[in-house]
């Protein structure tokens, strides 16, 4: 019943997240060489909050919750990098991902999607590239993590490109260096990294 009424709560303030996945328990790596190929693997969970806010309410009956999570499945699984997608409870998703490419051909890359982005990867014409976390806003985390929703996980990001800056917990020592953040919240800043790449 506490659960139930934070969760109440908690569906007053993500109306304004339509769209919004949150990842939890989950482990993210990115490889990225200083000529753009990359490698990202994501496995965890991943919540899709406007299915949270009608559990909540209790707007869906056993078929339309059936029919509801099988749309975001669906919707998911257009992207091909999802290699599994498993329903488990209260809006949550069990999925692996994987996704290749080199950032200087495809400008931009999103996790999840552009308009419910977790890891963006984006080139600048002055020869760089940024990878960023995003997260919601001040309010907003604070209303979910009193609610039990807590993003957790390890980002962990390996280049032997040159960084410019980032703002990792730990950087690991190795032919081409590991960086690391620890989540476990929202309150911390999100993740972010530059750096330089070669364009020839």
């Amino acid at each position: 019943m506490i659960r139930l009424r934070r969760i109440l709560v908690l569906a007053l303030f993500v109306g304004v997240m339509s769209g919004c996945y949150l990842p939890m328990d989950f482990k993210a790596d990115l490889r990225i060489t200083a000529n753009g190929n990359y490698n990202f693997q994501y496995q965890g969970m991943l919540v899709y909050v406007p299915l949270l806010e009608k559990i909540s309410k209790k707007e869906l009956s056993r078929d339309g919750l059936t029919k509801y999570v099988t749309a975001v499945e669906q919707d998911l699984r257009r992207d091909r990098g999802f290699e599994d997608v498993q329903y488990v409870d209260n809006g949550a998703f069990r999925v692996r991902y994987k996704k290749v490419g080199n950032i200087l051909q495809e400008k931009t890359f999103n996790f999840v999607r552009q308009n419910a982005r977790l890891l963006s990867l984006a080139r600048h014409p002055n020869g760089t590239i940024s990878i960023t976390g995003d997260k919601p806003n001040t309010e907003i985390a604070q209303q979910l993590e009193k609610s039990g929703i807590v993003m957790r996980g390890t980002l962990r990001i390996q280049t032997e490109a040159q960084v410019v800056r980032q703002n990792a917990d730990d950087v690991l020592s190795a032919a081409a260096p590991v960086y690391v953040w620890n989540i476990d919240g929202l309150k911390k800043p999100s993740p972010a990294l530059v750096m330089t790449v070669r364009t020839r």
